[in-house]
């Protein structure tokens, strides 16, 4: 019996915002590799997996994934939700007990499905449609409902993790490190680090390993003690750089003198950074190469943090922080969070992000003083005035101009997803 995976949205991705803006939502990094990336490596070849997005994304996403998007063709379909952090033992479980006709839960959340051939059309309806009853074409409980699916409750299983909000990526980092690790280090992929060479200023050296191409400068000090350190290949440590691991450094990393890096943490490919960095996520492509703190954060591609920029991570009565999000405040459960910055968005210098502050994307901050915990996408934003609408033509051509400076040339689907969102939608 053949069967096919397929990683889909659901219809409460505007909760993940701004994550998952400018990409599908299992394209939000959940530790060193994003969540389809940590499907492809607990899954191997065992599958051929598909994926499913909100129509508005499927052009963009095939021309960087490279596979067919809304497409059903007539085999059986376990479907995985995009935003559920699963460990290899839960989802092999639910793999190997799945039910024909069924639908999974945690809590309120919809966790997946098993969609057989002989029922197919039920789903190929809702991918393959442009609008349904106004919730465009993505999943949600209701459909299976309607459908007389059987429900399963998998509450109890400690090994899956629904990402609601997208604070819950840091809290995911804070509690089980970066547990993807393992699973790139047993994969083929995983073949081409190799351990580190001897130096005094190496702790716990059989954890550090390094891709080809790494340069580590003298001078540098490495601690695995509490979690592997892994740096990807054509990444440069310059010297009287500190990083206590678990630390994943991506590929093409510059990592300038004198920086901090506490783990968990991820420094995406590309990136160039300085200062100090603790417990936070930045995807790729992010610019932060001075001085000034960054905590309990998640930094989306092309951002770019002027000199001492900082962010609050923990408020001065230690209580949990309240996030704005949508319209309505949240309580995080959180002692610690800092900011989660949207794709593009850039600060000035000296700028003073408050705990918990989100920003959309292509949001631009400056001036004295903290500006609003909730800043829009498509907007400058200077402290003490009223937000104004950044210009799309010339948010495009600034754009442009970063992403070519990274040797990538803006797609005309790319630029039809900014059109899209400086609208308001």
């Amino acid at each position: 019996m053949s069967m096919k995976i397929l990683i889909f949205e659901d219809t409460s991705y505007k909760d993940l915002y701004p994550l998952n803006m400018l990409r599908g939502t299992y394209d939000i990094k959940c530790g060193a590799g994003s969540i389809l990336e940590r499907y492809e490596y607990i899954l191997g070849n065992k599958f051929e997996i598909t994926l499913h997005c909100r129509n508005i994304l499927a052009a963009y996403l095939k021309e960087i994934h490279f596979k067919e998007i809304n497409r059903i063709t007539k085999d059986d379909y376990l479907l995985l939700s995009g935003k559920v952090i699963f460990d290899e033992k839960s989802l092999n479980h639910l793999i190997s007990k799945k039910k024909k006709n069924a639908y999974y839960v945690s809590g309120n959340e919809l966790v997946g499905a098993f969609i057989p051939k002989n029922n197919i059309g039920i789903l190929k309806e809702r991918v393959e449609s442009t609008a349904v009853a106004g919730k465009m074409n993505l999943f949600d409980i209701e459909l299976f409902e309607k459908n007389g699916f059987s429900k399963i409750d998998v509450s109890e299983h400690e090994g899956i993790k629904v990402i609601k909000y997208s604070w819950d990526i840091i809290g995911h980092l804070l509690n089980n490190g970066l547990d993807d690790i393992d699973h790139i280090l047993n994969s083929k992929a995983g073949k081409r680090f190799k351990k580190v060479k001897h130096r005094d200023s190496f702790i716990n050296e059989k954890a550090i390993l390094v891709s080809d191409n790494v340069n580590i400068y003298p001078g540098v000090a490495l601690d695995a003690s509490g979690g592997k350190i892994l740096v990807d290949e054509n990444s440069v440590i310059e010297p009287f750089t500190f990083i206590k691991g678990p630390v994943y450094i991506g590929k093409n990393v510059t990592v300038k003198s004198g920086s901090k890096i506490y783990g968990p943490c991820v420094i995406g490919d590309h990136s160039k950074v300085a200062g100090e960095i603790a417990e936070s996520i930045f995807h790729s492509y992010v610019n932060k190469q001075h001085d000034g703190f960054v905590g309990h954060s998640y930094v989306c591609p092309f951002v770019n943090l002027g000199a001492d920029t900082v962010t609050s991570d923990l408020k001065n009565n230690y209580s949990k922080i309240k996030v704005g999000l949508l319209g309505i405040g949240i309580e995080t459960g959180m002692q610690f969070l800092g900011s989660i910055i949207g794709d593009h968005s850039k600060t000035s210098i000296n700028t003073m992000l408050n705990t918990g502050t989100i920003t959309g994307i292509f949001a631009n901050i400056f001036g004295g003083g903290f500006p609003a915990k909730i800043l829009r996408s498509f907007s400058w934003n200077e402290s003490g005035k009223k937000s104004v609408a950044y210009d799309l033509t010339k948010a495009v051509e600034t754009a442009k101009i970063v992403m070519m400076r990274r040797g990538i040339e803006m797609s005309e689907e790319y630029a039809k997803l900014m059109g899209y969102y400086s609208k308001g939608s």
